[in-house]
């Protein structure tokens, strides 16, 4: 699947995030610790899998002090060759 869009909303630090990728090719995440990035890659494998690839609970990646978290991705699917 190459994603397009994921849209987050309470979940783990993020309160709101839509992040677009409009070109298709590889990316990378930066940022100082604690910023995020390894909980942006745990909302793809929600999605993906519907459970976290870190081994939490569902409610442990709901933010803190929010009641549900929504984690939502678009994208194109690719037929195997």
């Amino acid at each position: 699947m190459i994603i397009q869009k994921i849209r987050l909303k309470d979940f783990r630090n993020f309160a709101a995030a839509d992040l677009d990728f409009l070109q298709s090719g590889i990316n990378y995440f930066r940022g100082p610790n604690g910023s995020g990035k390894t909980n942006l890659v745990e909302a793809i494998c929600l999605a993906s899998l519907g459970k976290s690839c870190r081994g939490a609970l569902d409610s442990e990646m709901v933010r803190f002090g929010a009641r549900a978290a929504t984690v939502e991705i678009s994208g194109e699917v690719q037929k195997k060759k």
